[in-house]
């Protein structure tokens, strides 16, 4: 991905057919654009490499304040390319560990990162659509865990995310049979946020995420490993988790901001600016 300036100051990279990753800024959203259509964005060495470089640097730049994973109308990502699988257990195990690192910078990103699933998310797809904090999907939405259909076992922390979202017995269910999910019963088991029509879903997901984009960035930041570490972690230590986090929080700009505008009898609005409704 070869980046330039854009529009209005925008990071824009590089529109040739040989990109696996398309990648916008603007007004603090970072949308990274799957790009390998003709194989409906299935996952090669070069989009995992492009991939694990670019969150990388979202994670460590401040002027990013949200990230966006997105597909095409057809498809999210169709998994893992079926091309370049079968190169041995070396191999294999070096895509592992490269989307391990790609899953827990993700995870551990401090801003929130937004999967806009149109069309197929299936096999790493859906993984991949599950370690983001949040899902944004069309109607035409399809998640499957193709694994079990070619012998496999779920990869890229599917069968880690998919029973935190549906619970155990029907994260079973799901995997072991390999069965469809449409954009109705996604949302209904909780496994994504929003579900809009297709004609109106790029103005809500647009708003959505400018929503997201004008939150106070420290109350994010300090936000999201305590919801992460919740299963892993005792009441006890997630209490002492939030004390400290509360401490930071109260010491941010954007906190001290607010406590001005109430003491001084304004109307005072959340720091986060205005709130589309969504």
């Amino acid at each position: 991905m070869r980046e330039h300036q854009g529009p209005e100051g925008r990071r824009v990279s590089a529109s040739t057919a040989e990109e696996p990753l398309l990648v916008l800024f603007a007004d603090g959203v970072l949308r990274i654009q799957l790009n390998r259509l003709k194989a409906r964005n299935a996952i090669n060495w070069a989009m995992r490499r492009e991939l694990h470089r670019v969150l990388d640097e979202a994670s460590r730049d401040t002027a990013v304040r949200v990230v966006v994973l997105a597909g095409d109308e057809r498809a999210f990502c169709s998994g893992g390319d079926v091309k370049q699988m079968g190169g041995g257990d070396t191999d294999t195990s070096d895509k592992l560990i490269m989307m391990k690192a790609i899953s827990e910078t993700v995870t551990g990103m401090p801003k929130p990162v937004v999967a806009e699933v149109r069309g197929h998310a299936a096999g790493a797809g859906f993984g991949l659509a599950l370690m983001c904090d949040l899902v944004l999907a069309d109607e035409t939405a399809i998640f499957t865990s193709t694994f079990i259909r070619i012998g496999l076992v779920p990869d890229l922390g599917l069968a880690y995310w998919l029973p935190r979202q549906v619970g155990l017995h029907r994260a079973k269910e799901i995997i072991l049979t390999g069965r469809a999910i449409g954009a109705q019963e996604a949302l209904a088991l909780g496994l994504v946020a929003r579900v809009w029509a297709t004609e109106t879903f790029r103005s809500r997901a647009d708003e959505f995420i400018a929503m997201l984009a004008a939150q106070p960035a420290v109350g994010m930041a300090l936000t999201k490993p305590l919801l992460n570490q919740t299963f892993e972690t005792s009441l006890s230590d997630s209490l002492d988790s939030e004390r400290l986090a509360q401490i930071t929080a109260a010491h941010s700009n954007e906190h001290q901001a607010y406590l001005v505008a109430l003491r001084s009898g304004a109307s005072a609005a959340p720091t986060g600016g205005s709130r589309p409704s969504i």
